[in-house]
C-alpha cells in the first residue's frame, strides 16, 4: 500500500523524478543506441527461424543452425532497422554538447526555461561536465573505452 502523504516531502519527489528522468534518458541509451553492436549479427537475435525449434535431445549442429537463420533478404532488412533505430536523432539534445560531434547542449538560447530552472540545470551541466571528465581519465590508456554512459552520449529524453 502506497502512502500518498509521503509524495507532499521533497526528498521522495526528488527521488520519483530522479527514477523518471534516469529511465527516460540514462537506461534508453544505455539499451537502444547500443542495439545494432547485439542485434545486427543474425545469430545473437534472429527475427525470424527458417525452421522448427530443436526438439528436447536433439543434437544441434552447425548446419542445423545456419539452416534455421533466416534469408539474406530478411537479415539485411533487419539490420538497417537496426541501424536506424540505434542512430541519435539530428534533432536530439545532450547533457553535454559537442560541437566536433555537432550534439546540441542541453541549454541554448531557443530554449523557454523560467531563469530558475535555468541556473539548476546549469549546476547538472556544471556536474555532468565533471562526471564526463572522470570517464575519459578512466578511460586513458585503455583499449576498448566504455563511454555509453558518458554525458555526451546520453540525450535528454527520447525523441518521438
Amino acid at each position: 500500500e502506497y502512502n500518498y502523504k509521503q509524495w507532499y516531502q521533497r526528498r521522495v519527489r526528488g527521488e520519483y523524478l530522479t527514477a523518471v528522468i534516469f529511465n527516460i534518458s540514462v537506461f534508453h541509451t544505455g539499451v537502444n543506441f547500443q542495439i545494432y553492436k547485439y542485434l545486427a549479427f543474425m545469430p545473437n537475435y534472429p527475427p525470424s527461424m527458417r525452421l522448427p525449434p530443436p526438439k528436447t535431445g536433439e543434437i544441434i549442429t552447425e548446419k542445423r543452425i545456419t539452416e534455421s537463420l533466416p534469408t539474406l533478404e530478411i537479415a539485411y532488412f533487419t539490420m538497417n532497422i537496426v541501424q536506424i533505430l540505434g542512430n541519435f536523432s539530428p534533432i536530439e539534445r545532450f547533457y553535454v554538447g559537442t560541437k566536433e560531434e555537432n550534439k546540441l547542449p542541453l541549454l541554448d538560447d531557443h530554449m523557454l526555461v523560467e531563469r530558475n530552472q535555468v541556473k539548476c540545470l546549469q549546476r547538472m551541466v556544471v556536474k555532468m561536465e565533471e562526471l564526463k571528465e572522470k570517464i575519459e581519465k578512466r578511460n586513458e590508456g585503455k583499449y576498448m573505452k566504455y563511454d555509453v554512459l558518458s554525458p555526451e552520449n546520453i540525450p535528454v529524453t527520447t525523441q518521438t
